[in-house]
C-alpha cells in the first residue's frame, strides 16, 4: 500500500505544483463546459488532483505511523473523498459569487453624477460619480432631448442610461 499512497501523493502534488506555476486548465472556457454538467462536474481534473493529494497524503501518514492497512487505506479514502467535494464546493461558491456581481452599467442608471469634462464639439464630456463605494468616471453625451444645453447646466447631473459605453444624462432640477 505504500507505494499507492506515495504514487498518489507525488502525482497530485505534481499536479498541484504545475498548476500554480502554469495554467489551470479548469478555470479556462473548459470549465463552462465541466461546470455545467452537473453532477459529473465533480470529477473535474482540479477536484481530482488535490483529492488525489489528499488520499496520497493521509494514506501515506497511516503507513508512516504503523496503522493497519486497513485504517491507513479507509482513512485515506475519506479524506479523498471529502477533498474532492470540499474542492468541488468551494469552487462553485466562487463561482456562483462571481456570477452574482451586477454589471456596472445597472448599478449606475439614475444614479447622480458631476461633469468633470465639458462636453466637446463632438458632444463627449466625462463624468465623474459614485458607484459601489468608488469614484467612476465615464464618458457621457447628453440625452437627446437636452442636446441643445450647454455643459454649464450639466454641473450636476443624472446617468439615463449607458449607450455602448457612454453615459447619456440629463441635467438634475437644481
Amino acid at each position: 500500500m505504500l507505494w499507492l499512497f506515495v504514487s498518489a501523493l507525488v502525482f497530485g502534488g505534481a499536479l498541484i505544483v504545475a498548476g500554480l506555476l502554469g495554467h489551470d486548465a479548469d478555470t479556462d472556457h473548459s470549465s463552462h463546459v465541466v461546470g455545467d454538467a452537473g453532477l459529473l462536474a465533480v470529477f473535474s481534473l482540479r477536484n481530482l488532483t488535490w483529492a488525489c493529494f489528499a488520499f496520497g497524503g493521509i494514506g501515506l501518514l497511516g503507513v508512516l505511523t504503523h496503522r493497519s492497512a486497513t485504517v491507513s487505506s479507509v482513512s485515506a479514502s475519506i479524506a479523498g473523498v471529502l477533498t474532492l467535494l470540499g474542492v468541488h464546493a468551494l469552487f462553485v461558491v466562487i463561482r456562483r459569487t462571481e456570477a452574482d456581481s451586477v454589471p456596472l452599467d445597472v448599478l449606475v442608471i439614475g444614479a447622480p453624477a458631476t461633469l468633470v469634462l465639458p462636453f466637446d464639439t463632438n458632444g463627449l464630456g466625462v463624468i465623474s460619480f459614485l458607484a459601489n463605494g468608488q469614484v467612476q468616471e465615464m464618458p457621457a453625451k447628453r440625452a437627446p432631448n437636452v442636446e441643445a444645453l450647454e455643459s454649464m447646466y450639466f454641473t450636476t447631473c443624472r446617468i439615463g442610461w449607458i449607450e455602448n459605453g457612454i453615459a447619456v444624462v440629463e441635467p438634475t432640477a437644481n
